[in-house]
């Protein structure tokens, strides 16, 4: 049985970043995607990010990078997700495969000890004395890759949130699912035919509702019977509440474009707050029939679409025979989400908060040798930047470190 070093779970940002350190340190790794490289990068590729070039590219990658001669964008750009995937990302995957195996199109479905099942050696370092056993599919075949130690960097892009009351889906919700958009559209460009002279429903109260508010805002001026409906649950008298003094102008005038249009929407447009989505249905011969409740009433209303920016979650399916100590409110690994607490309080979200503010030692789990990194690490929460998931990837490769030294240690070496 051959045993890698390291197993990577996820060919995005942060995933790549954590192969090109393990590359630097001669780790036997492998990294699995189950879509491609960067796949949730370039289903947003149209989008802007907030932070400059400096604040998405990870060090060791960027080094990487250098070392090919490889023109790098200047620290100050803001790219789309596009530009950051082309002039990055797939630089950054393509100098790396001749020396960490970086396997596209395997999607791995569980991971857990070789043979310790989750109740044994409860919190025992003993149970690192096996490897971990990952179950892959890949071309419609089922294999397994054994490693000592795993970094599951898959991201939550793929798991979005249900849009009804308490976090659960509406009545009629699951029927209707894959009619409803729940990432963010592109309505003025390659999706400007299904939002243009239709009326839309937006649910969400978050960057990335504002974003489609935004958009679909230009589409109402630009294009006559353009019309929609932003339906937010909170009760504050704008969408967004500001972050004072953001150090991040694009996320600054976002919420300042985004608060204006709830403001001053177009003719035909409106934003609601306080709203909840009861039930949805399908309507013939097309769109959607609805229940809002809004102000103490409830409201029935019929759309052509709906785009429900609600955020996303992690998805724990992957670690259920693991030792993993999640948070009941974040689903997030709990040394991080308290810290999060702690650091955020209860105002507006925050995504500049690095790893040295979180600790190192949030990383751990009862499970040795298992990190959840990236914006999965967050769990529900939204406030996240890659510059820490790139802190993280560090953090990891150290305690790793130590275990190890440890054990040689333990065992008179």
């Amino acid at each position: 049985m051959r045993v890698m070093d390291l197993a990577i779970i996820g060919a995005g940002p942060v995933g790549l970043e954590a192969a090109a350190r393990a590359a630097r340190a001669g780790l036997a790794a492998v990294v699995f995607d189950a879509a491609g490289v960067s796949a949730h990068v370039d289903a947003w590729g149209w989008l802007r990010l907030f932070s400059p070039f400096e604040l998405n590219a990870g060090p060791e990658g960027a080094e990487v990078l250098r070392g090919q001669r490889v023109q790098l964008p200047a620290g100050e750009e803001i790219l789309t997700g596009a530009e950051f995937r082309t002039r990055y990302l797939l630089p950054l995957a393509a100098a790396l495969r001749s020396r960490i195996e970086v396997r596209e199109g395997a999607g791995v479905r569980d991971v857990a000890r070789a043979d310790w099942l989750k109740g044994e050696a409860l919190g025992s370092a003993a149970r690192a004395d096996q490897p971990f056993r990952l179950l892959v599919e890949e071309h419609g075949a089922e294999t397994e890759t054994f490693a000592r130690a795993v970094f599951d960097c898959s991201g939550t892009y793929g798991q979005p949130n249900w849009a009804g009351p308490g976090g659960t889906p509406a009545r009629g919700e699951r029927g209707a699912r894959r009619a409803i958009e729940y990432h963010v559209p592109d309505p003025l460009g390659a999706q400007r035919d299904l939002y243009a002279a239709k009326r839309t429903l937006l649910l969400g109260s978050g960057h990335s509702a504002a974003t489609t508010a935004i958009a679909l805002a230009a589409l109402a001026r630009a294009v006559p019977r353009t019309r929609f409906t932003w339906a937010s649950r909170g009760t504050f008298d704008v969408p967004l509440r500001r972050i004072e003094h953001d150090p991040l102008p694009e996320r600054s005038a976002l919420t300042r474009r985004a608060n204006t249009v709830a403001a001053e929407p177009p003719p035909g447009c409106e934003w609601l707050s306080g709203a909840r989505l009861l039930a949805v249905t399908r309507a013939d011969p097309g769109g959607f029939e609805v229940e809002l409740e809004t102000a103490g009433s409830v409201r029935r209303d019929r759309f052509d679409r709906i785009v429900a920016n609600v955020g996303y979650e992690p998805d724990d399916r992957l670690y259920r025979q693991l030792q993993v100590h999640t948070c009941y409110a974040s689903l997030g690994p709990m040394g991080i989400a308290a810290a999060l607490l702690g650091e955020q309080g209860d105002g507006p979200a925050d995504c500049l908060i690095d790893q040295d503010a979180l600790g190192t030692e949030t990383l751990q789990s009862p499970e040795p040798s298992f990190f959840i990194l990236g914006a999965k690490s967050f769990g529900k929460n939204a406030a996240f930047l890659m510059r820490t998931g790139y802190e993280q990837v560090a953090g990891a490769f150290s305690l790793l470190g130590r275990h190890a030294a440890a054990a040689r240690s333990d065992s008179g070496g």
